[in-house]
C-alpha cells in the first residue's frame, strides 16, 4: 500500500493525541479500584477449554502489566502465557523474531494455532508476527494498538525523533506490510479518549476480517479495566452468553 492509498482511506487528519487527553489517564487508579472491587463478580465459565493465549505488553512495560488479564483468562479456562521477551523496549526489529519464535513454540506445544492478545505496541507486534506465521495463529485481539504509522501517531513519537529515528520511513515500511494481509479474525479495542495512541491509528481499514469495539477506558488503565475484562471472552471468540 502506498501513501496515496493510505490518504484515500484515512485522510490527513491523524496526528499525535492531544495533550489535553492526558488528564484522562488520571482515571487509571480508579479503574484499578473498580476492578479490585468487582473482581469476584466477573463472569467465570470454562469457555477457554485450554486454548493458549500469548500475552504481549505495551511499550515501556513488562509482562507484569498483563497480570490481571492473565489471571482472568486463566479463570475462564484459557492457558494464558506471557511472552519470553519480558520488557518491551520498543525495538520492533529485535522483538518481532522473538514473538514469532514464541508463537511457533506455543503452537507446537498446543498442537494447534494459538490466540494472541496485545496491549498498545504489543498488539502491533502480535499482528505483524501473525502476518509471518499465519498457520500458527487463530485469532488476534489488540487493545489500544496502533495498526498504522508505527510511532508516528502516538505520544512517544518525540522519543523516536530524539533518538534520530525516521518515523516517516517507519510508517512507509508498515504500510508495505499490508500487501500481505492477515486473514485470521482480529478484534481491535480502542478508545477515542486515548492519550497515548491516536484512536484513528487503531482502526484497520485493510484487513479482511477485523472488528472494532470502542471502549471508554484510558490507555494506561486498559490492563486493569473491568470494561476490558468483560469484553475479553467475546473478543477471543468465546462469548459467555
Amino acid at each position: 500500500m502506498n501513501k496515496a492509498e493510505f490518504q484515500k482511506r484515512y485522510g490527513n487528519s491523524i496526528g499525535k493525541p492531544k495533550l489535553s487527553l492526558l488528564l484522562g489517564e488520571a482515571k487509571t487508579p480508579f479503574e484499578a479500584a473498580k476492578l479490585a472491587v468487582g473482581w469476584r463478580f466477573l463472569a467465570r465459565k470454562n469457555v477457554g477449554q485450554g486454548q493458549t493465549v500469548l500475552l504481549l505488553p505495551g511499550f515501556g512495560a513488562s509482562s507484569s502489566s498483563m497480570t490481571f488479564i492473565k489471571r482472568y483468562l486463566n479463570s475462564l479456562g484459557y492457558k494464558a502465557v506471557h511472552w519470553s521477551a519480558g520488557f518491551n523496549h520498543g525495538e520492533v526489529g529485535k522483538l518481532l523474531p522473538q514473538v514469532i519464535t514464541d508463537i511457533k513454540e506455543h503452537s507446537e506445544q498446543a498442537q494447534a494455532p494459538i490466540k494472541l492478545l496485545g496491549w498498545s505496541l504489543g498488539g502491533y507486534l502480535a499482528r505483524e508476527a501473525a502476518r509471518e506465521v499465519q498457520q500458527n495463529v487463530s485469532r488476534i485481539v489488540t487493545i489500544g494498538s496502533p495498526v498504522i504509522g508505527g510511532p508516528k501517531y502516538t505520544a512517544v513519537k518525540t522519543l523516536y525523533d530524539i533518538r534520530g529515528l525516521d518515523v516517516e520511513s517507519i510508517e512507509n515500511s508498515t504500510l508495505k506490510r499490508f500487501e500481505h494481509p492477515i486473514v485470521c479474525p482480529i478484534v481491535a479495542l480502542y478508545c477515542k479518549k486515548d492519550s497515548i495512541v491516536s484512536w484513528q491509528a487503531c482502526i484497520d481499514r485493510f484487513s479482511p476480517n477485523v472488528e472494532h469495539i470502542e471502549i471508554d477506558t484510558p490507555h494506561l488503565a486498559m490492563g486493569v479495566s473491568k470494561e476490558v475484562m468483560n469484553l475479553l471472552p467475546y473478543a477471543l471468540g468465546t462469548p459467555l452468553k
